[in-house]
């Protein structure tokens, strides 16, 4: 059962649901229609709904509380109305319900594509709404191109554990969604491996009668996928001599092979490809001094915005001295001016607040319940808050203490293993139990 049905299901269809709401009222009793699906943009994305006579009045209700984070303003107006909704008869409520299936105006700065895949990426990433939005942004606009000069590049800086890698993870899924086709495909690099010089062979390859010739190098892929989103983690921890592998990747969307492909050609195009990069180095401060006792050199002053500036264009001028600013830093912590300049983008990360470390456990927790085969698809917003450390180094060290604490739990519920039931994690951190959600 979706809510749309009852936004869209005729005047017999309301005679009948009045038919029953009136008789159940009778008994002293509501209608309830149990895991509805609710439209994109809803959090949790399913819920019971209810509907209950009180006197003349005719209420509406939803369980769990949800929350729509969407671009459709009729919906973010009627959920934000709260969790129990009343109506003076029932007309009045089939009216509201009715206005919601009309179609919504178009956005006007940007498709309806480029809504739905920030939505996808939202989901995905907890906490991080401006950054999220600055990601699908350039995605969209790189993914709209029919023939691009050079690949989008983007590098995804701010401290340790708080979504860069996670947004990394689910671009290519959420593109592939967003454009109804599995035209992306993610390889994943762990920089951090290739602190030697001769550690960048691994990206282009190695030359003949070298140790690793014969290993196919990570740039390779592109023959295999002309669309690939690579994922370059912990570029700080890399040789420097590896950022200078991609120059010509970042400038000309081009670079030559060590070996010829199958038409005996030695060229890589990567016009088409997604290039995304990690760091964990502080780039949100462009007027810290370099290391050593020399002062920064003389920079003009970023333009200001123009206060009329909105919408898609405003976007764009936020975003660019955003990237003007984390360039200028990142110069300062000893990357080459040519190379810094290349980048399509740098993306700050904000460290999450309480709320945002709270939802990201409850997500750790419905991780860690698939490990044992239990889909825990709610948890109590109180637990989730009592389970969140108030301070950590990252929201990754958080999973240790989850497991030790929930494991004795989901032992002890070991029936449900395996059958898909919906459960709530709910209680107090000495005394937790599940049920079905």
């Amino acid at each position: 059962m979706e809510f749309s049905n009852f936004c869209a299901c005729g005047p017999s269809g309301y005679a009948l649901l009045k038919q029953r709401v009136d008789a159940c009222a009778g008994v002293g009793r509501s209608y309830e229609f149990a895991h509805c699906g609710l439209p994109a943009g809803c959090a949790p994305n399913q819920a019971h709904v209810g509907f209950w006579k009180k006197g003349g009045n005719y209420l509406l209700y939803f369980r769990p509380p949800v929350a729509y984070k969407g671009p459709d303003t009729r919906l973010r107006d009627f959920f934000s109305r709260g969790d129990v909704q009343c109506f003076s008869g029932f007309q009045t409520m089939v009216n509201c319900l009715q206005s919601l299936e009309r179609p919504a105006p178009p956005p006007q700065d940007s498709p309806g594509p480029f809504q739905r895949l920030n939505l996808a990426l939202q989901e995905q990433v907890l906490g991080q709404e401006q950054a999220v939005l600055a990601a699908s942004f350039k995605l969209w606009n790189h993914a709209c191109k029919r023939e691009p000069l050079r690949p989008l590049s983007l590098i995804f800086y701010g401290p340790t554990g708080v979504g860069k890698s996670e947004l990394g993870k689910a671009v290519a899924p959420a593109l592939n969604r967003c454009i109804g086709e599995e035209r992306y495909r993610l390889v994943w690099t762990e920089l951090n491996t290739f602190t030697q010089v001769h550690s960048v062979y691994r990206l282009t390859g190695a030359p003949p009668g070298y140790v690793g010739y014969d290993d196919p190098p990570v740039l390779e892929a592109v023959r295999r996928c002309p669309h690939t989103v690579f994922m370059f983690d912990e570029l700080d921890k890399a040789h420097p001599e590896v950022l200078k592998v991609f120059m010509s990747i970042l400038d000309e969307g081009r670079c030559t092979a060590r070996r010829e492909d199958a038409q005996g050609s030695r060229e890589l195009d990567f016009r088409r490809c997604i290039l995304l990069f990690t760091t964990n180095t502080d780039l949100s401060h462009p007027e810290r001094l370099r290391l050593g006792f020399a002062p920064p050199p003389r920079t003009a002053a970023l333009p200001s915005p123009s206060p009329a500036a909105s919408g898609a264009a405003g976007l764009a001028q936020r975003l660019y001295q955003e990237d003007e600013s984390a360039r200028l830093a990142l110069t300062r912590s000893g990357v080459l001016r040519e190379i810094a300049g290349r980048f399509s983008g740098l993306i700050g990360f904000k460290s999450l607040d309480r709320t945002a470390r709270a939802a990201v456990t409850a997500k750790q927790i419905a991780a860690l319940g698939r490990e044992y085969g239990l889909n825990v698809a709610q948890v109590s917003p109180a637990l989730a808050q009592a389970l969140t450390p108030q301070s950590a180094v990252s929201p990754r060290s958080v999973v240790p203490m989850l497991e030790g604490v929930l494991t004795p739990v989901f032992l002890s519920h070991t029936a449900l293993a395996g059958k898909g039931t919906a459960l709530r994690l709910s209680g107090t951190p000495e005394h937790m139990q599940l049920s079905p959600a």
